[in-house]
């Protein structure tokens, strides 16, 4: 008897565990797979319940500058789609604006600098009037100018909002309907809204520029400043680009101590950005230099020294009445403009090495080479040859 009750009961028991366990994967079961970002940071199914009518959520863009500097203002759209088009009139349209001194922090990788911004999609609204179900929509960004040197990592995200019967989900919702998002980027992958889309500024495409100068010669005047003409153009693509903040410019890195950085007669110091479309002077002694950084590729350069011309297919210079021959070493001049240094920025470095060389020699006062001194023994040679035939002949006799 005692055996039959305890095997009753362990039924029983049994029983009531598999109807409990039933149940809560039952509830589990009902919820709807999904990976918009919860509190806690990772991706959970979190319904999105409408508030004053509207059921919105946040999505991020990120950008990372990954060398250089970033344009002053920035602006990003994004369009929302139904379905996998893009073509067509968007079903809602947001932005977001960066800020020169908004929106930044230090951090990621190398500690770059960071900007991001939150844009919000009502969610309700995109899927007013249907039925409860699962819809797919498709966001794209663009960016409001053609801003230099910054490129798309993710600039188009899947969005897919299942409309569910709220109360089905979650006993106390006050709302008919509730929704879930789940993001995905162009492989299918689900994303975080955190970092839904990504951009980075200067990609690897970002390059530096160095003008130096030597004196070379006997006479070469290795104290004087020689005077130099630099100027920055924008990109063929942007040649119609009339906006400003777009390209933050040329950034002075390094400049020689006894080397000088002009816009007409304001001086120019380290860090400062120069603007494209106009002509700067730059002062270099022997062994002088001017580095620029933040230079994206397709900028245009020209470099020229003040003064330079050309004779009998030379370039030469002349300074205090003294006349130097120009060369350049790791680029050339001009075909064209035969006295500068023109070209555009790539994926590497851009240098510009001018010698000037005086050719002139010393005035020594004396000839020092060896021809008086070989005739000199020519003559005593002939004299001793002379002598010795004349005193033969007077033996002879």
């Amino acid at each position: 008897m005692k055996l039959k009750k305890f095997f009753a009961g362990a039924l029983a028991a049994a029983m009531m565990l598999t109807v409990g366990a039933t149940a809560a994967f039952a509830t589990e079961g009902n919820k709807v797979d999904a990976s918009y970002e919860g509190t806690a940071g990772e991706y959970n199914a979190k319904m999105f319940v409408p508030v004053d009518g509207k059921a919105e959520i946040d999505l991020t863009k990120v950008l990372t500058v990954v060398s250089g500097t970033a344009p002053d203002s920035m602006k990003f759209n994004f369009n929302v789609y139904e379905g996998t088009e893009t073509t067509g009139t968007a079903l809602d349209t947001k932005s977001v604006e960066f800020n020169a001194g908004n929106y930044t922090s230090k951090g990621g990788e190398k500690n770059n600098d960071v900007y991001t911004g939150t844009f919000k999609l009502d969610v309700a609204k995109l899927t007013e009037g249907k039925s409860v179900g699962k819809y797919t929509f498709t966001i794209v960004e663009s960016m409001d100018k053609a801003y230099q040197s910054v490129t798309a990592e993710r600039g188009t995200v899947k969005m897919v909002i299942s409309k569910v019967n709220a109360k089905e989900v979650d006993s106390t919702a006050t709302a008919d309907f509730g929704y879930f998002v789940a993001l995905y980027d162009s492989e299918g992958n689900k994303i975080l809204a955190t970092d839904a889309f990504k951009n980075k500024y200067g990609d690897g495409n970002i390059q530096n520029l160095k003008l130096s100068k030597t004196v070379h010669g006997a006479l070469g005047n290795l104290s004087k400043d020689f005077t130099f003409k630099i100027k920055f153009t924008k990109a063929d693509a942007l040649q119609n680009n009339t906006d400003t903040g777009l390209y933050k410019g040329p950034q002075v890195a390094e400049l020689s101590n006894t080397a000088t950085l002009k816009d007409g007669t304001t001086a120019i110091s380290q860090n400062a950005y120069l603007e494209l479309d106009k002509e700067y002077t730059v002062t270099l002694r022997h062994n002088d230099s001017l580095k620029l950084s933040n230079l994206p590729a397709g900028i245009k350069y020209e470099i020229y020294e003040d003064g330079s011309q050309v004779e009998a297919g030379a370039v030469v210079v002349t300074v205090d009445n003294v006349k130097y021959t120009v060369t350049v070493t790791d680029t050339a001049f001009d075909t064209t403009e035969t006295t500068k240094i023109k070209g555009t920025v790539n994926n590497i470095d851009v240098t510009a090495a001018f010698q000037n060389t005086n050719p002139d020699s010393p005035d020594m006062g004396v000839v020092l080479d060896n021809a008086p001194y070989i005739a000199m023994l020519a003559i005593v040679a002939i004299g001793g040859v002379a002598l010795m035939l004349n005193k033969r002949r007077r033996d002879e006799e």
